[in-house]
């Protein structure tokens, strides 16, 4: 199985205030000995494979020159089906997209947040609406067909009214594509506290349907918990997170995950750059999946995408039989309309959906280890 290859550019032009990524606001000077470690990185860990899908994510990587990207390009085997490139709207330009085409780079997640100017300037974002707007267009008539559009839900002062205008005016631009988060509290982002005018969770709830509704009109498959796709547009390498596909990653902070073990490299630029020099790669730590948290990942994974759980699947794979107990459970939570189970696949409804990390727990509650000792 071709793994799925991510690729960490951390750099920005200032961090947003919801921002808990892994990013550094760096001058361009430091772009090119960045790349350099990132090739050495790859080098170093004897990466020879063939992967699936890459995706270049930051930060902003779109900050990066072409030629830059090419190097990273050029150290990679094989034909991937799918390279996806985050960038930022203001960030990109016609000689860039072009040569982006060039390089094999098809698919482009333009992190919008919003199309509100408002919306936009309380984000702490840098871009205007204009701006998504200007560079979608470039895109287009460079004949970038699989474009994917981020969007923030919940944002402080942001009222259903206002949600709606940006669902109808990203719809209006018809991407391929719509990623759409809630605004969450990360306490490593400059709001730890989420500041006055959040809205509460019955707004949240709005919103989240308001855009259930809307994008299905549209023809939008929600096939997962915050994306939607146009028939066949959907992202493939998150899928292959999502599905369990092995993945490995390079750069500052990148996780990597061989089906078994999950291992990941230091946070800090400095931790990275040290380890690179001495010819070590840059790990930080790494934990090995016992079976009780393949389970818990298993229902977690499944249950965010809209084909599900298959249980006896996952009763194969692990080879046990649920036991009573859970079934009931079952029962229980399909009773109250928070879940579908027709004996094989198991589905949050749009009601579970609205609760998902909720149902989820109850699903393998009280732990996953108890869970799974409990069934074996």
């Amino acid at each position: 199985m071709k793994p799925g290859l991510y690729i960490h550019i951390p750099f920005c032009e200032q961090r947003c205030y919801y921002c808990a990524f892994t990013v550094s606001v760096s001058p361009e000077s430091t772009f090119a000995p960045y790349v350099e470690r990132l090739l050495q990185e790859v080098e170093l860990a004897g990466f020879k494979e063939e992967p699936s899908t890459i995706y270049f994510g930051g930060g902003t990587p779109s900050l990066l020159s072409a030629p830059l990207l090419g190097r990273l390009m050029k150290a990679i085997h094989g034909n991937p089906d799918e390279i996806t490139i985050e960038a930022n709207p203001g960030t990109l330009s016609e000689e860039k997209v072009r040569e982006y085409r060039q390089l094999g780079i098809r698919r482009i997640s333009l992190g919008a947040q919003s199309l509100e100017d408002e919306d936009l300037k309380r984000a702490g974002r840098l871009h205007n609406a204009g701006a998504v707007y200007s560079d979608f267009e470039l895109l287009r008539r460079f004949d970038f067909d699989n474009i994917n559009l981020d969007l923030i839900a919940g944002l402080p002062g942001q009222k259903i009214e206002t949600w709606s205008r940006n669902l109808d005016r990203a719809l209006d631009l018809r991407p391929e594509h719509i990623s759409i988060y809630m605004l969450d509290h990360e306490e490593r982002s400059a709001w730890s506290t989420l500041p006055p005018g959040v809205p509460d969770e019955s707004d949240f709830a709005a919103f989240y349907t308001l855009a259930e509704s809307k994008l299905a009109a549209q023809g939008y498959l929600h096939y997962e918990i915050s994306n939607w796709a146009l028939p066949g547009r959907e992202c493939r390498h998150n899928i292959g997170y999502w599905s369990g596909v092995p993945y490995r990653g390079f750069g500052v902070g990148a996780h990597s995950f061989d089906g078994i073990r999950r291992y990941w490299n230091a946070t800090s630029l400095a931790d990275y750059a040290e380890s690179i020099r001495q010819g070590n790669l840059p790990l930080l730590g790494e934990e090995v999946l016992s079976p009780a948290m393949q389970l818990e990942e298993a229902f977690m994974l499944g249950l965010r995408q809209a084909i599900g759980v298959d249980v006896p699947a996952i009763s194969s794979r692990f080879r046990f039989t649920f036991p009573d107990a859970w079934h009931e459970r079952l029962r229980h939570l399909k009773d109250d309309g928070w879940i579908v189970f027709d004996g094989k696949i198991l589905q949050l409804t749009q009601k579970g959906r609205l609760a998902a990390n909720s149902v989820i727990e109850e699903l393998i509650w009280p732990t996953p280890a108890s869970t799974y000792e409990a069934i074996l």
